[in-house]
């Protein structure tokens, strides 16, 4: 059953008017997250920010598999190491296989922008674009994302729709809910540190794909 790039968070994914600001670092530097299709664990989803002064490096891995009758029908392997400087992306390079289909995005700050290749073809965007990788709340500000699958932009409108409860490592923890629609449709939760705590989101078939933090 294909589910194909509504998987992507990327995620395992942006045009802003004005400068970004300085990107929240969340406490949690390693977020581990369960990815739940119809609530049956099909994969990983593992964020790991480390902070090192003006520099945040940001790696990002996602591994999926659908398996029907236990044999498997949908495969996406992603990864995507971010580095920012003063609240602003400088280098961005990521991988991807999606279920066979292959792609590979490598952008960089060159002093006018961001400039580089996405699937081997040139690409050049504003300096001011932040990745739908999500780990940072800075996200749900945004016009627009970054597709961090193949390099292209992604108008996005997001919605504050206050404070929830919901389960983060098994206890019940406050976090703020966003819901994201547009080019990519995603609803998001940040703890009041500023940690991606879960994710939500319709795939391409319907199905309901939860990230869980686990850890």
């Amino acid at each position: 059953m294909m589910i194909g790039r509504s998987f992507v968070m990327a995620i395992p994914f942006l045009l802003v008017a004005g400068a970004a600001s300085a990107a929240p670092v969340p406490d949690n530097e390693v977020l581990s997250f369960t990815v739940l299709r119809n609530g049956d664990e099909v994969g990983t989803h593992l964020v790991t920010v480390r902070p090192d002064g003006d520099h945040v490096s940001v790696a990002v891995a996602t591994s999926v598999v659908v398996k029907m009758a236990m044999v498997p029908v949908y495969r996406f392997e992603h990864s995507d190491v971010e580095v920012w400087k003063n609240g602003q992306l400088q280098v961005l390079d990521s991988t991807t296989n999606d279920d066979g289909s292959h792609h590979k995005v490598h952008v960089q700050a060159s002093g006018t922008g961001l400039s580089g290749t996405a699937d081997d073809k040139p690409v050049t965007l504003p300096d001011s674009l932040v990745p739908a990788s999500l780990w940072s709340p800075q996200t749900v500000s945004q016009s627009a994302l970054l597709n961090t699958l193949d390099g292209h932009q992604m108008p996005v409108k997001v919605a504050d729709l206050g404070t929830d409860m919901v389960t983060v490592r098994g206890q019940l923890t406050q976090a703020h809910h966003y819901a994201m629609t547009g080019e990519l449709a995603r609803e998001l939760w940040y703890d009041p540190s500023g940690a991606l705590v879960q994710v939500r989101f319709k795939a391409k078939d319907d199905s309901l794909i939860q990230y869980v933090l686990k850890k």
